[in-house]
């Protein structure tokens, strides 16, 4: 077996952050990625064609965009080499300065004003831009803002997508000084969240994925690690192959150090594993899988009954409002013919506690049915469609346990339990702002989520579960990542963040990938030519 200074599991923003970083500082790296190696020409064209937008390996569907259903939760997660990059909405934002001060960060981080010059850093690389194109659907989050007396909060988002006038423009690399790769300008077409075909979106690939390749990081797509052996020389992963036949596509790796970066839903599965099943990590804090957080979220929207609309054109996310302290609203859209979401919808169920919400939507679903059943069939249903994904700075909190449920064919796996907890699956604002919407467009309201009518939490947001700290009491992981009792092994991803954001995470994930690799001194000192130069 290869050995390598520095094995990352996931190639999301925590894992090629990392990997960009430390191959920059003279170390040998390897990412092992359970999903594809995409290029921009192998995205679907639409989410209807499943084997290459959904990822359920045991269906022979290798796509991008995983759909976890847990007891009490459902998560949108992305898989690919870029993880996350690939099918999130490009949109790039800094928590408020109240929301990141008040996070229980450790002393270390002072209240979060060590990760400035990260961010900072982090948005140079990602080449974060206000939005330039405020369509049809951004036209009408301007409308909804007008209705909630906020206007005056209506702004384009900040993403990372190379915009200019002139649309579908090969160029040069307009980024790193010349040394990147060439692109191609936005064309939108809204298919950011299906995989971008045109090459204009600020995946990781674009960016420090493709510096870490550059610097001699190998990446191992297809390859899913599942179990981690500690020694004194370093650690032996174990992985297979997505979807096959573990005796048959068993592969090891060895590393001195381990970096877990495989997002919420693949870090903590991981650690759980080894701790639990295997117990080759036993003695991992017993706060594993505590302080499980979303955004507070809610999708809700609404459909059109009319025809000529075209609400797809734009970016993923091109406009937010802010109709109160803690509330966030953003537009969100998927490209013409891209209608499987809507496999996903039920009519707005009205507010209400999590065992009456059932029988609300069963209720709300025959009465509307005349309604409803012709938006299901409808064939333009994205370029007619509004989706308002809401957020909210509200700090509730829920636990994964690891154990056999029927979500998992009854084999052990992560289970969510909300405990005591009443985290909102129905925000008032957000059934509002929907009914708004859909008599602005002269159609209907709809939840954007099964889930969240039978009253448990849909998110594209989860955080934490091994949350950073000072003390091993309180969490998993030290102000340095490494995972309390572990030396060597370290966890980068959402896993770590001990608070809800109150905004879409990948910006702080990758800042707080940037302030974790700075901790790293250089291999050697005779490193030459690897320096990111950036362009005027």
């Amino acid at each position: 077996m290869e050995e390598f200074d520095f094995l990352i599991i996931g190639s999301g923003f925590g894992g090629s952050v990392s990997a960009c970083r430390l191959a920059q500082k003279g170390y040998s790296v390897a990412i092992l990625e359970k999903g594809r190696d995409y290029k921009d020409e192998d995205f679907p064209k639409s989410n209807w064609n499943v084997k290459r937008f959904l990822w359920a390996p045991l269906l022979k569907c290798f796509g991008i965009q995983s759909i976890s259903v847990l007891k009490n939760l459902m998560v949108l997660h992305g898989v690919g080499v870029g993880g996350g990059s690939l099918v999130y909405a490009n949109t790039l934002l800094r928590p408020e300065d109240d929301v990141l001060r008040n996070l229980p960060w450790p002393k270390s981080f002072k209240g979060g004003q060590e990760l400035d010059r990260h961010y900072h850093m982090a948005e140079k690389m990602l080449g974060v831009t206000e939005n330039i194109f405020l369509e049809e659907n951004d036209e009408e989050i301007r409308s909804l803002s007008k209705s909630l007396g906020c206007e005056h909060t209506f702004k384009p988002t900040q993403v990372g997508v190379l915009m200019r006038e002139r649309l579908g423009e090969n160029v040069s690399d307009p980024y790193f000084d010349g040394d990147g790769p060439a692109r191609t300008t936005c064309t939108k077409c809204g298919g950011c969240m299906i995989g971008c075909r045109v090459g204009a979106k600020n995946t990781l690939v674009k960016n420090y994925l493709f510096f870490a390749r550059k610097w001699g990081t190998k990446v191992f797509a297809d390859t899913h690690a599942y179990k981690i052996n500690p020694s004194a020389e370093g650690f032996t992963i174990s992985t297979k192959r997505p979807g096959r036949i573990l005796f048959k596509n068993k592969r090891e790796f060895k590393a001195k150090r381990i970096i877990l970066s495989a997002g919420v839903m693949g870090t903590i599965d991981l650690l759980f594993r080894n701790r639990d099943h295997f117990k080759t990590l036993p003695n991992i804090s017993t706060n594993l899988g505590h302080n499980i957080r979303t955004n507070g979220e809610s999708l809700v929207g609404a459909t059109s009954f009319e025809t000529h609309r075209e609400l797809s054109r734009g970016i993923a996310i091109g406009a937010q409002i802010k109709p109160d302290k803690q509330t966030k609203i953003e537009g969100v859209r998927y490209p013409v013919g891209s209608d499987f979401m809507k496999l996903l919808t039920i009519p707005l169920t009205p507010s209400a506690n999590r065992l009456k919400r059932p029988f609300l939507m069963i209720g709300k679903f025959l009465g509307s049915s005349l309604r409803f059943i012709p938006i299901l069939f409808k064939g333009n249903w994205a370029n007619s469609s509004v989706i308002l994904l809401v957020m909210q700075s509200v700090d509730t909190k829920l636990k994964f346990h690891f154990k056999r449920s029927f979500f998992h064919g009854f084999s052990k796996g992560l289970v969510g339990d909300l405990g005591n907890e009443t985290m909102e699956t129905s925000i008032p604002v957000a059934q509002e702002a929907a009914q708004i919407v859909a008599r602005n467009i002269k159609g209907m309201p709809l939840n954007c989520s099964v889930e969240a009518g039978l009253g448990s939490i849909a998110t594209a947001h989860i955080l934490g579960g091994a949350i950073i700290g000072d003390e091993a009491e309180s969490s998993v992981v030290n102000e340095r990542n490494e995972v309390h009792g572990y030396p060597g092994l370290y966890v980068c991803d959402a896993s770590i963040i001990p608070g809800n954001l109150a905004v879409n995470p990948s910006l702080t994930i990758t800042a707080l990938a940037e302030k974790f690799s700075a901790g790293f001194k250089n291999k050697n000192n005779d490193i030459e030519n690897r320096e990111i130069r950036f362009s005027n």
